[in-house]
């Protein structure tokens, strides 16, 4: 499978999930004063934002871009650039949004996708990308839809990384609850050997720290939200003490799922 075939059927590389791309965090729009820029960083990787911070909604609305958006484009232009077409009304009941109007703020929430400036350092293999997602977004009147052409650099970072194909599961991760909850499916759909990982360590492997209390906001909102979803996602959530007090001592076991699929770079 060459990479524009790979990209059209699997758009999603594993590197934007691990290293944080997209902050577990749903608020409103954050945006930096200017010149300003959000460094954050673990063992792995080093991330710098300018210009928004990205979090799971900013993810939920790009995956169904490249997911559900029209290919009828792909391979048509001059510069071979990759277009997606799609209603934003269309967006917005894949998000689940029942309400006929109020479709702006999708329209904003792809707009500082396309303002934002990304980059990514690999600690470990010493590669580096620097890329911005969307290159152009607008309303095309001809076609009564929304156009949305990928930065050309956002696909040059897919192509020096594995991608996944998990469509099958992506209407159950948008009717997740809880952006934390989101963020740590995406990751541990990532592995394709299933994975084990107690549940302070996935907390830190995307991204939440700060005071013990908070920690433990966000421990109780994942786990009461994974004891609903642990069945579709092939989750078991193992006590590794009889004290039912202690969330920490959980081991959160993955196991592949099926219809998960990997694709590998072309060599």
């Amino acid at each position: 499978m060459n990479d524009i075939t790979r990209f059209s059927t699997a758009p999603t590389n594993i590197t934007e999930i691990k290293a944080n791309i997209f902050s577990y965090y749903t608020k409103n729009k954050v945006e930096f004063k200017k010149d300003e820029t959000l460094i954050h960083e673990d063992d792995c990787f080093k991330v710098e934002l300018k210009g928004y911070k990205l979090n799971q909604i900013h993810k939920d609305i790009l995956d169904i871009i490249l997911y559900h958006g029209g290919k009828e484009f792909d391979g048509k232009l001059k510069d071979n650039s990759f277009v997606r077409t799609i209603s934003l009304y269309k967006i917005k009941q894949h998000l689940g949004y029942t309400s006929s109007n109020n479709i702006k703020w999708i329209e904003s929430k792809i707009d500082e996708m396309q303002q934002t400036l990304i980059q990514v350092a690999n600690k470990k293999t010493a590669e580096k990308w620097k890329f911005a997602i969307i290159h152009t977004a607008k309303h095309s009147t001809k076609l009564n839809t929304y156009a949305i052409v990928i930065h050309p650099l956002y696909y040059n970072f897919f192509q020096s990384n594995i991608s996944i194909n998990y469509s099958y599961y992506l209407q159950n991760i948008l009717s997740l609850k809880n952006g934390i909850t989101k963020a740590c499916i995406r990751y541990l759909l990532t592995h394709k050997t299933g994975h084990q990982i107690n549940i302070n360590n996935l907390l830190k492997k995307i991204g939440v720290n700060g005071t013990k209390r908070n920690l433990n906001k966000q421990k109780a909102k994942l786990l009461n939200e994974l004891k609903e979803v642990k069945e579709t996602f092939n989750i078991q959530l193992i006590k590794t003490t009889d004290d039912s007090r202690k969330n920490s001592d959980i081991t959160i076991k993955y196991t592949r799922l099926p219809q998960i699929k990997f694709y590998y770079q072309k060599k």
